[in-house]
C-alpha cells in the first residue's frame, strides 16, 4: 500500500493544479475566518467577531468555513487526479507496467485518505491556535467541548473527495465531470429535496441525501438559532451530527464502491 500511494504521489506533485489548490487551502482556511475581524459592527446574537476565534466557538465557525473549501477545492481536486489519468492514458500505461485494476484504485482512495487526514490535522492545529490566542480563560472542558468537529471535517473531506472521484470515474472528461460535480451538490439535489421531495413526500428523510448530510457534519453555524422555529414547525432542519457521520460513512462506502466497479469492469 505505501508503495502505491508513492507511486500516487509522485504523480500528483508534478500537476501545478495540486500546489495550486494546496495552497488556496492553506490561506484560505485561516483568512477566510480573519476577515471577520475588519468587520466592526454584527448583528445579534454575535456583537463582536471575537465570538469566532474563542473555544468552543471556533471548531464551529471554522468548520463550515472548511465545508465550503472541501466541497471547492478537495472535490475539484479529487474529480481531476482521475480524469487526468484517463486524458492522458496513463491507467493504461500503469496496467501494461504490472499494476492491476484493483491497486490502480487503492492508490487513489490511499491517496485521498492521506489528503482528507492532512486537512483535517491542519483544521485541527488551525481552530486550537485561534482559540488559544483568543480565548481569555482557557478550561479543558471549554476547549474540547466541540472536538467532535475534527472526526466529522475528516469525513466530510473524504465524502466530497469519494464523490468526486466516482463523478471523475464515470464521466472521464474533466470539463464535464466537474459541472456535473458543482451542479449537483450546488443545485440539483437542492431541486430533488425542495422542488420534488419536500412537495410529493414531506418527511425528514428529505434530510439523507448525500450532500446534505455530508453540509451537515458542519453546517452553518447560526443553525442553534434556529431551533426555536424547528419545534414550532415540528420540521427539523439539519441532521444531528451522529445522523450525519452515520449517514456521510455510509455514502462514502458506496462512492467508492461504485468507483471499484467502474475502474474493475469499464475499459482503462
Amino acid at each position: 500500500m505505501l508503495y502505491l500511494l508513492q507511486l500516487e504521489w509522485l504523480k500528483q506533485k508534478q500537476h501545478k493544479s495540486f500546489l495550486l489548490l494546496a495552497s488556496l487551502f492553506l490561506f484560505l482556511l485561516p483568512s477566510s475566518l480573519l476577515i471577520a475581524k475588519s468587520i466592526r459592527t454584527w448583528p445579534p446574537p454575535i456583537n463582536t467577531p471575537q465570538t469566532f476565534f474563542q473555544f468552543p466557538d471556533v471548531f464551529m465557525y471554522l468548520g463550515y468555513v472548511g465545508n465550503w473549501l472541501c466541497f471547492f477545492l478537495l472535490g475539484f481536486h479529487a474529480v481531476s487526479i482521475v480524469t487526468q489519468e484517463f486524458s492522458n492514458r496513463t491507467f493504461r500505461q500503469n496496467i501494461i507496467a504490472g499494476l492491476t485494476r484493483a491497486d490502480l484504485f487503492k492508490s487513489k482512495v490511499a491517496y485521498l485518505f492521506v489528503v482528507a487526514f492532512f486537512a483535517t490535522l491542519y483544521f485541527g492545529l488551525v481552530a486550537f491556535l485561534f482559540g488559544i490566542t483568543h480565548t481569555d480563560a482557557i478550561y479543558a472542558s471549554v476547549a474540547f467541548k466541540n472536538i467532535d468537529y475534527i472526526p466529522r471535517f475528516f469525513l466530510m473531506c473524504l465524502g466530497y473527495m469519494s464523490f468526486g472521484l466516482l463523478l471523475g470515474t464515470w464521466i472521464r472528461r474533466t470539463g464535464t465531470a466537474l459541472f456535473l460535480y458543482f451542479s449537483y451538490v450546488l443545485f440539483i439535489e437542492l431541486i430533488l429535496r425542495w422542488g420534488v421531495h419536500m412537495n410529493v413526500f414531506k418527511h425528514r428523510s428529505m434530510h439523507f441525501y448525500p450532500m446534505n448530510a455530508i453540509e451537515d457534519l458542519a453546517p452553518i453555524p447560526f443553525a442553534e438559532f434556529a431551533k426555536g422555529f424547528e419545534k414550532e414547525m415540528d420540521f427539523g432542519f439539519f441532521l444531528s451530527p451522529q445522523e450525519a457521520m452515520i449517514t456521510t460513512s455510509v455514502y462514502i462506502i458506496l462512492f467508492l464502491a461504485g468507483t471499484y466497479l467502474l475502474m474493475a469492469k469499464r475499459d482503462l
